[in-house]
């Protein structure tokens, strides 16, 4: 396991908060993960990140890992969301993995949809992979396994 980077910052902001730098990073980091690594051909600019809150760690101008927080009746794609806050796109370099970052990540967005959305459910849709993950943070699964983009996939949901 490599050492962390020592310059470690925390961003949540809104999308055009972002500097063009950590744009770039931001999308860099998502290509790298989510299509190259896992395989999967698919939109990950699919026109959400504007309207979105936004969680980065970075080292400087690198992006190490992001989560975005998608308000309630934002995304027609996850119509199951309903009236509840999603936390999506949950993305760690391979640089900080093992190193607990993405669970202190994934802390950070739980409370910053309390804050924004207090007393609301948090909607999550999951790698399967990820499920005790997303479980050990009080996420419970609802409904069948699916398929999105090739990969298995549930739906979570974090009780208020």
């Amino acid at each position: 396991m490599a050492d962390a980077p020592r310059n470690l910052t925390w961003i949540e902001c809104r999308f055009d908060e972002l500097s063009p730098c950590q744009v770039h990073g931001l999308f860099k980091l998502r290509q790298q993960i989510f299509i190259i690594e896992q395989d999967c051909i698919y939109p990950d600019i699919d026109g959400l990140d504007p309207v979105c809150q936004h969680i980065l760690t970075c080292d400087d101008d690198d992006v190490l890992a992001a989560v975005r927080i998608v308000a309630p009746g934002i995304d027609p794609n996850h119509l199951e969301q309903g009236d509840r806050p999603a936390i999506g796109r949950v993305v760690t370099s391979e640089k900080l993995r093992g190193q607990g970052i993405g669970r202190k990540l994934m802390i950070r967005a739980i409370e910053s949809c309390g804050h924004q959305f207090a007393g609301k459910p948090i909607y999550l849709n999951a790698q399967l992979y990820l499920r005790s993950f997303y479980e050990s943070l009080g996420f419970v699964q609802f409904g069948d396994e699916y398929e999105e983009d090739g990969i298995p996939h549930i739906s979570m949901e974090r009780p208020a």
